[in-house]
């Protein structure tokens, strides 16, 4: 077996074509939604296996490289970011209908949010999405599936990729000018309606509050993988961000209006 590259502290990993990772309350719920986008013609995502005795989610291996350094010319092109988009407009689609059919009890990590129009991924970030040729060609880990407006996966997508990281961010390599530019290329790429560009600045800083939420109150609930994120600063990245995404403001909405 070899243990995965990003995979948490050694918890992921492949042996041949599967990948066996920790399940959760949730698993469950994920591989038979994860049967559902299948089923549905959504081929970039893993295929669930089964849990095991030992609470072990076994599913298939998603061939592709993930990496989260958008300053790698593949990863960062824009033919990347096209992609990437068009690969959340076609999971979005996909998901439609699993809320409504899936009979059996249903356990999110994340909160569900009003209105439920898709299942979101929650974390559409470069480093959850294969990429083989210079395109995005595959999605994964799907802990964080919850049901949500599209809009709130969205913003967190454009978020990541355009990135709209503060200057102080590590992995801001591009300047604010090319994060507008980008923002603008994942928006068109994925369909994005006017109604949608309109509200996506305010839907960001908000996806970015509650995220920020979530991991102070996991921190101080015991779970020691936040905690150990809250004391390396994660949070407070993610509160410069928001100023920076606030600060950018008008600049950001005529950006993606055009």
């Amino acid at each position: 077996m070899q243990a995965l590259e990003g995979g948490r502290e050694g918890k992921i990993w492949r042996d041949g074509d599967s990948v066996t990772r920790p399940a959760g309350p949730w698993t469950p719920t994920v591989h038979r939604f994860l049967a559902h986008i299948r089923t549905a013609g959504f081929t970039g995502a893993p295929v669930p296996i089964g849990i095991t005795e030992a609470g072990q989610e076994v599913v298939s291996f998603v061939e592709g490289r993930v990496s989260e350094d958008l300053r790698d010319p593949l990863v960062g092109s824009e033919r990347m970011l096209r992609s990437a988009a068009g690969l959340l407009r076609a999971f979005h689609a996909a998901s439609r209908g699993f809320l409504e059919r899936d009979r059996q009890a249903q356990v999110w990590m994340l909160e569900p949010r009003e209105p439920r129009e898709v299942v979101c991924h929650g974390d559409f970030a470069p480093y959850n999405v294969a990429g083989k040729g210079g395109v995005a060609v595959g999605l994964i880990d799907f802990d964080t599936i919850h049901p949500a407006p599209a809009l709130w996966d969205l913003a967190y997508a454009v978020y990541r990729w355009a990135p709209l990281f503060s200057p102080g961010h590590q992995g801001g390599v591009f300047d604010q000018e090319m994060q507008l530019s980008r923002a603008r290329i994942f928006c068109d790429a994925y369909g994005a309606t006017a109604d949608e560009r309109w509200q996506l600045p305010g839907m960001i800083v908000e996806r970015l509050r509650t995220l920020v939420a979530f991991m102070r109150g996991r921190a101080e609930a015991g779970d020691e993988t936040f905690v150990e994120d809250v004391e390396a600063g994660e949070a407070a990245l993610y509160l410069a961000d928001i100023a920076h995404v606030e600060q950018l403001g008008e600049r950001l909405t005529q950006a993606l209006l055009g």
